[in-house]
């Protein structure tokens, strides 16, 4: 009999050690998320357990222990959640998700966790009442969220006026900067109970928004699992206590900034950046990396401002300096004479030219091959306007990043892509054998930081920052540093 007990207990053990092992060495779930989607996912720091925060971060973290598995986020910009979820390259994708026909064309949603509208709120007295009211009106909404969408492609107000945080916006609505802002239900009703009786929410929702997770499509069983967990998130209350306990938390965040001696808070430097364009912005390791994140760094020193960098598409940087939103803009801007009577360029502090790239089976040689093919580049940028304007292609495809352009490339869903020669070179490199850049050179461009006109002190830093750091080699020496680094990195494993 003891023996009997002794040999069950060793099972027991035995059991309990492989349990044990199996767990610990259990695949990680890779979760991409965008993290400026607040309350539902927000950035904390790259040295954070985990990096981000919110109600979907919550969530997950659930879905997570329910299968014993422990959590990877990567940190990329919006449309790069749904490139590596379709791709199987992240089993999750989390940032606050309208659940819509089109996305679901793409990826699996999971059944909706959280349901809210979105609002009209004007000051008290305002004349606007509903959604025709606002097309004379200047109306402020968040940088990355479907109110800005909803602005832009349905409303259509006279002067949309985009901002890189919830703050950023209220302000603007008290001063009277904006006639009227649109947001999410939620931070309506903040703003109205924080401000008293100064701004009213408009009754009727112009939106509902169903928001969801998402999977790649073969991924059924992942789905199954998050649904199960997603529906008892709901019913037992952690939802609600989710949402109020970072809401709560964001009423602080992100940080004001240091303060001066004598108690008064220094205003932060903040700079816009689109993370998909090495070596000068990029993503590593969930932290933020690359020329421009360096430099952006010693110009606020210059300043004596804290630095706060806000991650946003491309074609979305310049209306963000122009409207006051963010303070200096970057990620490799081209400077041209258009560009250059909407905001203020630093000097240069790079030059570079275009390349094309193809697959490597390409017959396309030189740039009178690219008559009648489908051209890839990126929105917003100079290179688009080269490919719509210059070439004689038979279609542009405008990819929100280069990410999805080279991955579009390598797909047949274009024949060819633009690019910049930093950027270019780079991706030939990693893809050897499956792309190849064209011997053709196409006209030199410099770069340069731009500014809001007028704003000559932050122009005049970043000026005497390059200066300098030419002067000792420090410039040249970034460059060969995060181009060294980018090529270790595992972009996506496309």
């Amino acid at each position: 009999m003891n023996k009997l007990l002794c040999l069950f207990a060793g099972m027991l053990l035995g059991i309990a050690f492989l349990s044990a092992c199996s767990k610990n060495d259990a695949k990680p779930l890779i979760v991409a998320c965008e993290a400026s989607s607040s309350p539902y996912c927000y950035y904390l720091s790259a040295d954070a357990k985990p990096p981000v925060a919110g109600i979907d971060i919550d969530l997950v973290e659930e879905i997570a222990a329910s299968l014993g598995r422990p959590v990877q986020y990567k940190v990329v910009p919006f449309q790069q959640i749904f490139t590596l979820v379709s791709m199987g390259k992240a089993d999750i994708g989390a940032a606050g998700i309208t659940i819509t026909p089109q996305r679901a064309e793409r990826v699996l949603f999971s059944t909706v966790y959280d349901v809210s509208s979105q609002v009209i709120v004007v000051p008290k007295n305002s004349a606007i009442t509903d959604e025709a009211t606002l097309k004379n009106a200047r109306v402020a909404a968040q940088e990355g969220t479907t109110d800005l969408e909803l602005l832009r492609e349905h409303i259509k107000p006279r002067i949309v006026l985009p901002f890189l945080t919830q703050e950023d916006m209220n302000l603007a609505l008290s001063d009277r900067r904006a006639d009227a802002a649109v947001m999410d239900l939620m931070q309506a009703e903040l703003l109205v109970k924080a401000t008293g009786d100064d701004f009213r929410i408009n009754q009727k929702p112009l939106t509902k928004d169903q928001y969801g997770l998402i999977f790649n499509k073969s991924n059924t069983e992942l789905a199954e699992t998050a649904n199960a967990v997603i529906d008892q998130f709901k019913l037992s209350g952690k939802l609600q206590k989710s949402r109020e306990r970072h809401l709560d938390e964001l009423k602080s965040h992100p940080e004001t900034g240091a303060k001066k001696a004598s108690g008064e808070p220094v205003k932060p430097f903040v700079v816009c950046l689109d993370p998909s364009f090495a070596p000068f912005a990029f993503m590593d390791n969930n932290r933020l990396s690359g020329v421009d994140i360096e430099m952006a760094q010693a110009i606020a020193d210059e300043l004596k401002r804290p630095l706060h960098i806000h991650i946003v598409p491309f074609s979305e940087i310049i209306p963000l300096v122009m409207s006051g939103a963010a303070d200096m803009g970057t990620s490799g801007i081209s400077i041209t004479p258009e560009r250059a009577q909407s905001v203020l360029f630093s000097n240069p502090y790079e030059g570079s030219v275009r390349r094309i790239l193809v697959r490597d089976e390409s017959t396309i040689e030189k740039l009178a091959d690219l008559e009648d093919k489908v051209i890839g580049a990126e929105k917003g940028t100079t290179n688009e306007d080269f490919a719509v304007n210059k070439l004689l292609a038979k279609e542009t495809v405008h990819y929100d990043n280069a990410t999805e352009g080279i991955i579009g490339l390598l797909k047949n869903e274009i024949d060819a892509y633009i690019d910049d020669e930093s950027e270019a070179d780079l991706a030939a490199g990693k893809y050897i054998g499956r792309i190849k850049m064209l011997n053709v050179a196409i006209p030199a461009e410099e770069y340069g930081f731009i500014f809001r006109q007028g704003n000559s002190e932050a122009k005049n830093a970043a000026d005497k920052v390059i200066a300098a750091k030419r002067g000792t080699g420090d410039l040249q020496a970034l460059f060969r540093k995060y181009i060294s680094i980018y090529k270790t990195l595992d972009t996506n494993g496309i």
